[in-house]
C-alpha cells in the first residue's frame, strides 16, 4: 500500500501530532508499506528517506507555516499515486491532502488531534477577539472534517465536541500508541538517570517532577507555578523539571527568576525526540494542569516510564488515568499539595502507583495503534473501490441505453 501523510507538524518538532505522523511512517512502513510524509520545511530538520518537504516561514514557537506547495513539489507527490492520504492537521498540509484526494480519486482519513477552541482561549483570554476567533474555528474545523471519508479521534472527549459542530462524517475512537519500550528501557536505566540529575545540579534522592511538553497558556502551566512556593517551602527536596517550548517559555523564565526560584524549577527548553524518555525517567512524578488535551499523549509516555500522575481531572482522561490507582487528580490548589504530599511522603504509594502507571500504558502499545490504522486504510480503500465498480457499472448501463436510442 503506498499512504501519503500530511502534516503540518512533523519532527524535529515534539508533539502528539508530530509523533503521530512519524510512528505511522516507521512502523507501516517496517511491515512493508510504501510511507511518505509531506510537511513543511525546516531548518532544523535532518534528512529523511521518504519525507517530502513543502517550503515555509516561522509561525508561532518552533512550528512552521506551509507556503503555497510549488508545481514541482505538487508533482512529485501525484506522481507517487497514493492508494490512500491520511492527513494530521487542517492546515495548508489538510488542504494540501484535499487537493491530492481529489486529483488522484483517492480516499482520505483525518485525525483531528487538537482542541483549537482551547488553544485560543488560552492565547487571546475572554474577550470579543477570543469568541470570533472560536466561531471561525468551529466552523472551519467542521467544512474540513465534513470533507474527508473518515476521521479518527483520540477520544470520545474529541467525539463529542465535533459532533457538537455538527461534522456528520464516520467518526472512530482510536488512541495513538507510543513505542512502549523506549520508556521502559530508559526507566531501567538507572545510571543514565542518576548522571541526568547530577547534570541538572538536582540531588540523587531528591522527589523531582516532571513536565515535558508545550510550554503555553492552554496547558495551565501557570496554575502549577502558583501552587509550588508552598510546597518548596515545607520540602527542601522537591524539585520541579519542565522540558519543552513554546509562545510562554521566556515568560515562566522570567516568573520563575523573579521568585528567585530557579534552583528548584528548571526550564530545559526543547529537547530531541531521542531525549524525551530520559527526562520522564529521571522523575517521580509527571504533572499537567492541562485541560485542552484530545488524549494526553504525554501522560501515557510518564506512565510508560513508570510516572505516577498528578494531573488536572479532565474528561480526556477516562481511560488513562484511574484515580489513587496510577496516580492523583485536582481541581484545586489544596488538591495539587496533597497529591503530591503524598507521593512524596510514601514511598510505598508511589512505588505501587509506578507499577499500575506500567501496567495502564501497555493499552496503548504502537503495534495496535497502527494494525487499527491500517484496518481503517484498507476498509476506506475497499469502499472506493466498491464505489468505483458501481460508477463504472452504472455509466455503461446509461451508455447501452444511449446507444439503443439512438439506433430506434
Amino acid at each position: 500500500m503506498k499512504i501519503g501523510i500530511f502534516s503540518d507538524a512533523y519532527l524535529p518538532q515534539i508533539g502528539g501530532v508530530s509523533t503521530a505522523a512519524n510512528l505511522i511512517k516507521k512502523h507501516l512502513t517496517a511491515r512493508g508499506h510504501d510511507v511518505y510524509v509531506i510537511t513543511p520545511s525546516d531548518p532544523k530538520a535532518e534528512e529523511e528517506e521518504n519525507v517530502i518537504r513543502v517550503p515555509s516561514l516561522p509561525f508561532v514557537s518552533a512550528k512552521r507555516l506551509a507556503l503555497m506547495c510549488p508545481p514541482v513539489i505538487y508533482k512529485r507527490i501525484i506522481d507517487l499515486d497514493f492508494d490512500i492520504v491520511h492527513s494530521q492537521t487542517e492546515f495548508a498540509m489538510g488542504d494540501l491532502a484535499h487537493r491530492v484526494r481529489k486529483d488522484l480519486k483517492i480516499p482520505h482519513v483525518h485525525t483531528f488531534h487538537t482542541l483549537y477552541e482551547d488553544w485560543l482561549l488560552g492565547q487571546l483570554g475572554e474577550g470579543h477577539a477570543s469568541k470570533a476567533a472560536q466561531n471561525f474555528i468551529r466552523r472551519f474545523s467542521t467544512k474540513f472534517c465534513n470533507s474527508v471519508d473518515h476521521i479518527i479521534v483520540p477520544t470520545r472527549k474529541t467525539e463529542d465536541v465535533l459532533l457538537s459542530y455538527g461534522v456528520t462524517t464516520p467518526l472512530q475512537i482510536l488512541p495513538t500508541g507510543i513505542e512502549l519500550d523506549r520508556f521502559s528501557a530508559a526507566a531501567a536505566d538507572t545510571e543514565s538517570r542518576l548522571r541526568l540529575r547530577e547534570d541538572l545540579d538536582i540531588p540523587r534522592d531528591a522527589f523531582v517532577l516532571v513536565y515535558i511538553g508545550r510550554i503555553s497558556h492552554e496547558k495551565a502551566i501557570n496554575e502549577i507555578l502558583d501552587y509550588l512556593p508552598r510546597l518548596i517551602e515545607e520540602y527542601d527536596d522537591f524539585y520541579f523539571v519542565l522540558a519543552g517550548s513554546g509562545p510562554q517559555l521566556q515568560e515562566y523564565c522570567d516568573q520563575i527568576s523573579e521568585a528567585g526560584l530557579e534552583r528548584k524549577i528548571k526550564f530545559i527548553g526543547p529537547v530531541s525526540s531521542e531525549q524525551v524518555p530520559r527526562y520522564y525517567a529521571m522523575g517521580d512524578a509527571f504533572a499537567s494542569a492541562s485541560r485542552s488535551e484530545t488524549q494526553g499523549l504525554t501522560y501515557i509516555e510518564a506512565m510508560a516510564a513508570g510516572l505516577p500522575l498528578l494531573v488536572f481531572n479532565d474528561i480526556c482522561l477516562k481511560g488513562v488515568f484511574e484515580e489513587g490507582v496510577n496516580g492523583f487528580s485536582f481541581t484545586s490548589e489544596e488538591e495539587f499539595l496533597r497529591g503530591a504530599a503524598s507521593l512524596m511522603e510514601d514511598t510505598s504509594l508511589r512505588r505501587q502507583m509506578s507499577e499500575a502507571a506500567i501496567n495502564s500504558s501497555k493499552r496503548f502499545s504502537v503495534d495496535i495503534f497502527v494494525e487499527q490504522v491500517l484496518a481503517i486504510y484498507q476498509s476506506q480503500i475497499e469502499v472506493y473501490k466498491k464505489g468505483r465498480t458501481g460508477v463504472a457499472f452504472h455509466s455503461r448501463i446509461l451508455n447501452y441505453l444511449r446507444e439503443r436510442i439512438a439506433n430506434r
